[in-house]
């Protein structure tokens, strides 16, 4: 994944975008990402509090996937700050 993360961001580079205006959008799709985190987490709660295990353990899914993305995106901002 980090590989992914470093080769899409030099991909950018070449494409003409700068390194500013990149971890600018990385950082605000970051800010949303933690934002739909902490919604998916409030509703996992309330889905295990009414008994509805079903709908909970698929939030979870979809909550790992996020973080999964956070991940990718904290990796791609790293590895912006190392290029500098």
């Amino acid at each position: 994944m980090k590989y992914l993360a470093v080769l899409s961001i030099l991909i950018l580079f070449a494409c003409g975008c700068n390194r500013h205006d990149v971890r600018a959008k990385l950082l605000n799709e970051q800010k949303i990402l933690k934002d739909s985190a902490n919604n998916i987490t409030e509703r996992i709660g309330g889905y295990i509090q009414k008994g509805v295990y079903d709908s909970a353990e698929a939030k979870k899914k979809q909550l790992g996937t996020v973080y999964t993305r956070l991940i990718d995106i904290q990796s791609s901002i790293d590895s912006l700050e190392k290029m500098k």
